[in-house]
């Protein structure tokens, strides 16, 4: 194999995972020991972005890579923002948010909730549409002043924070609290809550700027999200689900592979996660770049830590 990324997102701080690594994964300690440190990408999707050479515009530009992939007409002239439906959660310290796939909302709830939205923007000239009840867009004819936080980076983080930045950022935030204000009452959410399902209280911003070339700078993205698949189509990568272990990955091309970890995952126990990666994957690519089956490893431990390494590196044993 020429190449291989390895993008894995675990919910936990360094200390943290350096803590249960020692016990659970030591492969991935002497990796993270022997490779050599770059700096990490606070998100998944700036990750890969960065892996596919997509250019950061204000934000990461996956809306319009997005957009395009689900067939949105016009996707690929003006400028694109991401506006995901979610569940806003109160907690002792401010709000947290709940991902539009944990909502499980249904093609007719989104489009009612999308209609009463757009028909309260008519005066405003905006308009949501929608190919997937969990993918909202907005489109507009010019590039606002808005900087954006990526929809997997707020997993556990509170929303005051990550809020959109910018000179703009007043005025549509100041769009979102109304449309939020009625989203509470609608017909949607009063059924959602009497069935015991969370309520769609809440809008997220984020993934803006225009649709831009890609190019093949990878053979093969593995991944399950429908985000990275698309951000795979646009560079021309063949795309395949993410594979269970490294045994598993049949290519001899330059290769990443994406691990994600859902919000339900994110509650289970760190020691046993770190071990069966160590099982799956952190063994058998030690083992690979040790006899050269690999010319080229990057891990990246998303926003936490990365590094690369090339098979003579990992026989520095004073590191």
């Amino acid at each position: 194999m020429k190449s291989l990324q390895l993008l894995i997102t675990l919910h936990a701080g360094k200390e943290k995972i350096l803590d249960f690594a020692r016990h659970s994964a030591p492969s991935l300690i002497k990796l993270l020991r022997r490779g050599l440190h770059v700096t990490p990408e606070s998100s998944l999707v700036g990750t890969i972005c960065q892996a596919c050479e997509i250019k950061r515009q204000q934000d990461w530009p996956l809306a319009a890579i997005c957009a395009t992939a689900d067939g949105i007409q016009g996707a690929s002239s003006g400028y694109w923002l991401r506006i995901d439906p979610v569940h806003l959660e109160v907690v002792m310290g401010g709000l947290l948010l709940r991902a539009p796939a944990s909502l499980q909302l249904s093609q007719p709830e989104a489009d009612a909730l999308i209609a009463d939205i757009n028909h309260h923007w008519l005066a405003q000239k905006l308009r949501i549409v929608a190919a997937h009840p969990s993918r909202w867009y907005l489109h507009l004819s010019a590039p606002p002043i808005l900087h954006t936080t990526p929809l997997d980076q707020m997993c556990g983080e509170y929303l005051t924070p990550n809020l959109p930045r910018g000179a703009d950022a007043r005025l549509f935030l100041h769009r979102i609290n109304e449309v939020q204000m009625l989203m509470h009452s609608h017909p949607v959410n009063l059924a959602r809550e009497d069935s015991g399902r969370p309520a769609v209280n809440g809008l997220w911003l984020w993934g803006g700027g225009k649709l831009s070339a890609g190019k093949p700078v990878l053979d093969l993205i593995a991944a399950d999200e429908f985000d990275l698949q698309a951000l795979a189509h646009h560079i021309g990568s063949k795309v395949a689900p993410a594979p269970q272990a490294f045994a598993e990955l049949e290519h001899n091309g330059r290769v990443l592979v994406a691990l994600a970890q859902s919000e339900a995952d994110s509650a289970g126990d760190l020691s046993d996660r770190l071990a069966q990666l160590e099982q799956d994957w952190f063994r058998p690519v030690l083992r690979q770049l040790a006899w050269g089956g690999i010319r080229q490893v990057r891990l990246d431990l998303i926003g936490q830590f990365a590094v690369t390494l090339s098979p003579g590196r990992l026989w520095r044993f004073w590191r």
